[in-house]
């Protein structure tokens, strides 16, 4: 009998250690579970945290899809394209006398510019022309050593064949507060060889502070467009 109740005691103690073993290793799975979900959390929040400043980072000057943008005072703009454009001389009707030859008169020549195809919304409160605010906001700009120098609005001297005069012509029409256009400008005389830059103008009595906008323009240099006009022509040239 004492033998039976030692080999009682002693089962009845090994089941007690494994019972307790067992539940040490439960709660050991419990507490991993908890740390990977809590793991998994934090580094859900970083990705939305990294997405946000991404967004932000998109809002400064530049989108996605290369459109520059800028809220200024008087108006909010979406450049959709730059480009370049040649104003050829008006032929004079009169034709030139011996004595101006003569005097070695210099004959006119053609107007390189900077052409600004824009969505302007009028975010003031009067009716305002988009080349009105465009001017009151934004400014184009040549960079030279010793200074800049800013481009007029030569918007008015585009003939009536370019291609876009329907965007340039609605440059002056008046918008209501509220209200979007698209419109086109152009800014001269241009030299392409000299940096240009679209920048916003400094208003120390705007109510709210505007992000400053400072965008290089890529113009094509005339010595590359003349080059390749002279190669094609040698290759007509030699066709013939």
């Amino acid at each position: 009998m004492t033998l039976k109740k030692y080999l009682l005691a002693g089962g009845l103690s090994t089941v007690l250690v494994l019972g307790a073993c067992g539940g040490d290793g439960g709660s050991e799975e419990e507490t991993s579970e908890e740390e990977t979900a809590q793991e998994d959390s934090e580094n859900t929040s970083e990705d939305a945290t990294a997405e946000e400043e991404s967004t932000e980072e998109s809002d400064s000057g530049s989108s996605e899809d290369g459109e520059v943008t800028h809220s200024g005072e008087y108006g909010d703009y979406t450049v959709t394209e730059f480009g370049q454009y040649t104003i050829e001389p008006e032929e004079s009707e009169e034709e030139t006398t011996e004595e101006e030859t003569e005097e070695g008169a210099e004959e006119p020549q053609p107007t390189e510019v900077v052409t600004i195809e824009f969505e302007f919304t009028n975010n003031s409160d009067v009716a305002t022309a988009p080349q009105e605010a465009f001017g009151l906001d934004l400014a184009v700009r040549q960079i030279m050593e010793g200074g800049e120098t800013t481009l007029e609005n030569l918007t008015m001297d585009l003939p009536e064949d370019y291609e876009k005069s329907e965007e340039a012509a609605a440059a002056s029409e008046m918008i209501e507060p509220g209200e979007t256009a698209t419109a086109v400008l152009a800014y001269g005389p241009v030299d392409p060889e000299l940096e240009t830059v679209l920048q916003s103008r400094d208003n120390p009595m705007a109510e709210e502070e505007i992000e400053p906008l400072d965008h290089t323009i890529e113009l094509e240099s005339t010595e590359s467009s003349e080059e390749e006009t002279s190669e094609e022509e040698t290759e007509e040239d030699s066709e013939e």
